[in-house]
């Protein structure tokens, strides 16, 4: 069995957080609305074309970015927080001397920012300042929705996904759980703050954003934001969930957004400071029941279906998947 990759003491530059995403959606106003009105994010700025948006307990001005597109909806760029200036300096230099194109770019809202790709393939946004704005937890008359808190990760598909770990263990990400099948990883969760997660890669076709989550205050504001989605018309949006996962051990919601973007929604996370506290490897061979700890499993447009990246050619990993279906997992019963 492949053993989980090593964490680096001494990273080549600082990393402190995933922050946000970006993508395309065909009709603002009408994703404005779901984000706004069943997760409850915050409107920071908009125009024509473009829609910003942040937690309640977010002071950053975006961890959102939505742009208008007349096309397919698509990803554009997952966004990662560094700790200063002079680690984007190093984090340019690092990505040059792999080969791997990194350049300095403006963008609305934050300081100096690098455009780059990891080695998936992931199309990837450096920065370490971004505009500030109020804090509206406290604000609770205009709390909508879920009242989602702040961003907290993502997950990529990708068909190497061992790759893609050494390759974030060597920026100083430390692995919490490494998933197995048959000896092989399907499953990768890293993070490099202070709780799980940031980071995480299946393997599965790829590069592609399978999901990102936000952080809610508990099981009520998941169970509200299944209500509003249900009563404004998105019910057959609530695609996994709720439920209550194995792995990070957090209840859960997995919701579709009007361009089938999805999302997710769960509670304040377990606090994973330690630095000495190893990877804990599931094998997974045989399991009938992978994400959930009690519940059916998900159907398989969840472990299928993601969120392309613009500009970037999908590759497929060898035969063999993860985890089983609903599906799946019906015919077996």
């Amino acid at each position: 069995m492949l053993e989980p990759p090593k964490t680096t003491q001494s990273p080549p530059f600082r990393i402190t957080r995933a922050s946000h995403l970006a993508y395309t959606v065909r009709d603002l106003s009408r994703s404005r609305d779901f984000y706004t009105e069943v997760l409850g994010l915050v409107v920071s700025d908009e125009d024509r074309d473009t829609l910003y948006l942040r937690g309640i307990e977010e002071r950053v001005h975006h961890s959102l970015v939505l742009k208008r597109t007349d096309g397919a909806p698509a990803c554009i760029r997952a966004g990662l927080l560094t700790e200063d200036e002079e680690d984007l300096e190093k984090a340019k230099f690092f990505f040059t001397q792999r080969g791997m194109r990194a350049e300095f770019v403006e963008v609305p809202h934050q300081a100096r920012t690098l455009h780059t790709t990891d080695v998936a393939g992931t199309p990837l946004e450096l920065y370490s300042k971004m505009t500030r704005a109020e804090r509206l937890d406290q604000r609770f008359e205009a709390l909508r929705g879920a009242g989602a808190l702040r961003f907290d990760h993502y997950q990529i598909a990708a068909p190497d996904i061992q790759k893609a770990a050494s390759f974030y263990a060597d920026l100083g990400f430390r692995i919490v759980d490494y998933m197995v099948v048959s000896g092989q990883p399907v499953g990768i969760f890293l993070h490099i703050k202070d709780t799980v997660y940031d980071v995480v890669f299946i393997r599965r076709p790829g590069p592609a954003l399978h999901h990102y989550g936000y952080i809610v205050g508990g099981i009520n504001d998941i169970i509200r934001a299944c209500d509003v989605a249900g009563r404004l018309g998105y019910g057959d949006h609530v695609e996994f969930g709720p439920g209550r996962h194995s792995l990070g051990h957090s209840y859960y919601v997995y919701l579709l957004d009007p361009d089938r973007h999805r999302v997710e929604l769960l509670p304040p996370p377990s606090y994973y400071g330690d630095a000495d506290d190893g990877p804990v490897v599931h094998d997974l061979t045989g399991v009938p029941r992978v994400t959930e700890s009690w519940g059916l499993p998900p159907r398989s447009s969840w472990l299928k279906n993601a969120s392309l990246f613009e500009g970037t050619v999908c590759t497929s990993p060898p035969p063999g998947g993860p985890e089983p279906s609903l599906e799946a997992y019906l015919k077996m019963t």
